[in-house]
């Protein structure tokens, strides 16, 4: 197997990255995230099983698998 060495001539300076500029108010802001959250939850709940109980039986490991 072969290793790859990065050289160190000519090695760009290290920095800390800068965080992404907000536009918008605040309250602008807060009604992205919630709308983002709102359409999380509802993919989280159309993935999932109504009744996840009734699944985790249904798939119950038996032995050493």
């Amino acid at each position: 197997m072969k290793f790859r060495e990065r050289s160190n001539s000519g090695e760009e300076k290290k920095r800390d990255p800068e965080p992404p500029a907000a536009h918008g108010s605040p309250q602008e802001l807060w009604k992205i995230g919630d709308d983002l959250l709102a359409a999380g939850d509802e993919a989280i709940r159309r993935a999932l099983s109504g009744n996840s109980r009734a699944f985790l039986a249904a798939n119950r490991q038996e032995g050493g698998e």
